[in-house]
């Protein structure tokens, strides 16, 4: 695959890194004004989970991508 290949790689970790930090930044968000707004707590709960779920998920599926475009010749 050479260049292209390589080139794929590129833009696959880029979009990736991209999609995981920003989903793993507003998990964070969600878990900073705990102390502020203590009546929302089951809202900051619900959206921290499902953003670490698709963090997980994200890094699931490009690992997969990646396994999927090594075997690729």
């Amino acid at each position: 695959m050479g260049g292209a290949g390589s080139a794929l790689y590129g833009l696959l970790a880029i979009v990736l890194g991209v999609g995981i930090g920003w989903w793993a930044r507003r998990a964070a968000g969600a878990h900073s004004d705990m102390k502020v707004n203590k009546a929302r707590v089951p809202t900051f709960r619900r959206n921290r989970n499902r953003a670490a779920v698709i963090v997980v998920l994200l890094v699931v599926l490009g690992l997969l991508a990646i396994n999927a475009l090594s075997r690729m010749r």
